[in-house]
């Protein structure tokens, strides 16, 4: 963490005390203008949220006094520790904050401002983002009276100091990416970033998803046409195999389950690993239930609107990996098959996939012949088409599957004339 700004070396300007620093609007600061931040900083409007949570978890005024939190070390650095004998309550090596309530603290605030005004307010964070008075400069004021007074009027103005602050030090990217480690390590710094640090990511994660765009909500077919035979026999002959090899892939894939479910929405599988990583892991530690780093089938919801929740939440992170990494209606194939289906991105092919079962057959027979797969359904090679299919990870549990529901299907089908 570079070394806090030095506070002005004047002393306070006429008219400016402790007393004075009254609340002109002490009300809440609106969600419209905290949603209005995130988004010039281009980040999730929980970003912000999380960072409010952490740093006040409520309002910025107390009576109408600002909310503040004096910090001894600081005042000791800012002071050159010459007052660290004399006054070490107020100046000493101790990075924990006073504690106490807000009378106590501004007690001890008056004391070091009577020492060295400021330094004493430099030593001190402010209002609802406890912004440091040493980051005065950053945060585009002349010195840290002006930012202090201002700081004062209300949470509004609080607000817009965290802003340039953020610009200025060049943080909103660690916003936009929700890298808590680097933001807490300007913000906060020293042995304390790492807790910080942990404390937004659990933050954010504790908060409920920010709206979506509405896209999943229109992820409703307008009728479940099941398949028919003859649909299943257009297919195999474009694949060169027997009807009941696509049949027992849609047994396997999705069985009772079906295409829809009774609103309308497609059925689905969210793997979390594949969201872990298509993020590089980045929300692992945040969400831990939709990524993670290892599949897992034990921690699968069991209903579909839990499912359902899981790529909701997702895609309030990341909405194109979100739908990469869900299966999806009658043959379960995942989002991020889109470019072997013959779409151009993953929403494009989830798009049509809600639509109808007969958009589900087409995509299916597009990525068996993309991926070189029909030869194996011509020879009943279950192994090689699961391998293929499904990945290397459980090939003997779904080759046998496949093999044990193509055996069934054909013994029950009519008899060919």
């Amino acid at each position: 963490m570079p070394p806090p700004e030095p506070p002005a070396p004047s002393g306070p300007p006429p008219g400016f005390s402790l007393d004075t620093l009254r609340a002109t609007d002490a009300a809440r600061v609106p969600d419209a203008e905290i949603a209005a931040l995130a988004q010039r900083f281009g980040a999730d409007a929980n970003v912000v949220k999380a960072i409010l949570r952490v740093e006040s978890a409520g309002p910025g005024f107390s009576a109408g006094k600002i909310l503040i939190s004096f910090e001894p070390f600081y005042f000791s650095e800012l002071t050159g520790h010459r007052f660290d004998a004399a006054h070490p309550a107020i100046s000493n090596n101790n990075r924990a904050p006073i504690g106490g309530n807000q009378a106590a603290r501004w007690t001890k605030l008056a004391e070091a401002y009577a020492l060295d005004p400021a330094a004493a307010l430099g030593a001190t964070s402010w209002g609802v983002f406890q912004l440091p008075g040493r980051y005065f400069a950053t945060a585009g004021y002349a010195n840290v009276f002006a930012f202090v007074d201002d700081m004062a009027k209300s949470e509004i103005r609080q607000l817009a100091a965290f802003e340039a602050y953020v610009s200025r030090a060049g943080l909103a990217d660690e916003l936009q990416r929700r890298d808590w480690a680097t933001f807490a390590g300007q913000y906060e710094g020293g042995p304390n970033a790492a807790t910080y640090a942990a404390a937004l990511a659990a933050a954010y994660a504790a908060l409920p998803p920010t709206s979506d765009d509405g896209y999943l909500v229109s992820l409703k077919a307008a009728a479940n046409v099941a398949l028919t035979r003859a649909d299943y026999e257009a297919a195999a002959a474009q694949l060169g195999c027997e009807v009941e090899a696509v049949q027992a892939v849609v047994e396997v894939e999705s069985g009772r389950a079906g295409a829809f479910a009774a609103d309308g929405r497609p059925i689905i599988l969210f793997e979390p690993h594949i969201f872990s990583r298509r993020t590089n892991r980045m929300y692992d530690a945040s969400h831990p239930t939709i990524s993670y780093p290892t599949w897992d089938a034990s921690k699968y919801p069991r209903s579909q609107e839990d499912r359902w929740n899981q790529l909701k939440a997702a895609y309030a992170l990341d909405p194109q990996n979100a739908v990469a990494s869900a299966s999806y209606g009658l043959f379960q194939i995942m989002g991020f098959n889109h470019a072997a289906c013959g779409f151009a991105d993953p929403k494009s092919f989830v798009t049509d996939m809600s639509k109808n079962q007969a958009q589900q057959l087409k995509a299916f027979t597009a990525f068996v012949r993309a991926n070189n797969l029909a030869d194996e359904l011509v020879r009943k090679d279950w192994e090689g088409f699961a391998r293929g299919y499904n990945g290397s990870g459980q090939v003997e549990r779904y080759g046998g599957m496949m093999r044990d529901a193509y055996t069934r299907l054909k013994a029950a089908a009519p008899p060919t004339s």
